[in-house]
């Protein structure tokens, strides 16, 4: 039962049979004032808790459209716990129908969704006055990123951009932010924290200079001069990312040269590949 307590206001749940048969004690867990609850019908109390009728929030309507997966259900899990209701669509087809007629106010969106792919229907959302409120978040996957045509965050007007297997706090960070409202709270220290959100950033650079140098990128890996070949844009992603990661985290991790390398040897390993299966 929710009630209000008469002396400091507070709102509080107490574990109280409903209806009330017999008069019960209740006490205010903020300033510890103990009341009597009676029946109704029974004697009035001065020092009695007002029982409120339970405000029932309404939950926020969230739509994933993605493949049947772990993943999916990940998200979903995640969301729920969040206090959304999910609603699941395995392609595009009635998932854009269902989100205009539903107001879903969060639209998790697989980028290569099949029926319609999910940057198309990103835009249709944004380019609809009655979703202004809703918010997208694109799905990629990390690295793959150079089949966009350009960054997704930026043309298909998502308000996120988020990759396969995201872990859990990443997540409910990205969710606090598009909804402030929502408490997002996961055990987990501050510098973990920032350490996660630099890498992520560091992530995001990375796509930029993939998206936008397709053929520098290709060029690099092949004769093992990416850095040498993409040292401008390197240079301005590395200045764009130091203004944005606080310098105690710099210092003790270089979370942008990390990621960088690694995707160089992941794109090496790709092209030697081939050479060592025909062998």
């Amino acid at each position: 039962m929710d009630l209000i307590c008469r002396q400091c206001s507070s709102r509080f749940r107490a574990a109280v049979p409903e209806p009330l048969v017999q008069p019960v004690k209740v006490v205010c867990p903020a300033c510890g004032k103990q009341m009597v609850l009676r029946p109704a019908g029974g004697p009035a109390r001065q020092d009695a808790a007002r029982p409120t009728m339970p405000k029932k929030a309404a939950a926020r309507r969230a739509v994933i459209a993605d493949e049947p997966r772990k993943f999916r259900n990940f998200l979903g899990e995640e969301l729920r716990e969040l206090g959304f209701d999910v609603t699941f669509f395995d392609s595009g087809e009635g998932a854009l129908e269902f989100i205009r007629s539903s107001r879903a106010e969060l639209v998790i969106l697989n980028v290569y969704l099949k029926g319609s792919l999910g940057v198309e229907i990103s835009e249709e959302i944004k380019a609809d006055g009655a979703l202004s409120k809703t918010r997208v978040v694109l799905i990629g996957a990390l690295f793959r990123a150079n089949r966009f045509r350009a960054n997704p965050t930026n043309l298909y007007g998502a308000d996120e951009y988020i990759e396969e297997q995201i872990p859990s706090q990443e997540l409910r960070q990205i969710i606090g932010k598009l909804f402030p409202d929502i408490t997002t709270e996961h055990p987990a220290e501050l510098e973990s924290v920032e350490h996660d959100e630099a890498r992520r950033l560091a992530r995001l650079i990375l796509s930029d200079i993939v998206i936008y140098n397709t053929e520098k990128v290709d060029r690099g890996i092949r004769a093992g001069t990416f850095l040498d070949e993409l040292k401008d844009e390197i240079a301005e992603g590395r200045d764009y990312y130091e203004s944005r990661v606080p310098a105690k985290v710099r210092q003790k991790s270089d979370f942008f040269m990390e990621t960088l390398n690694q995707f160089v040897q992941m794109k090496r390993e790709e092209l030697d590949r081939p050479a060592s299966g025909s062998s």
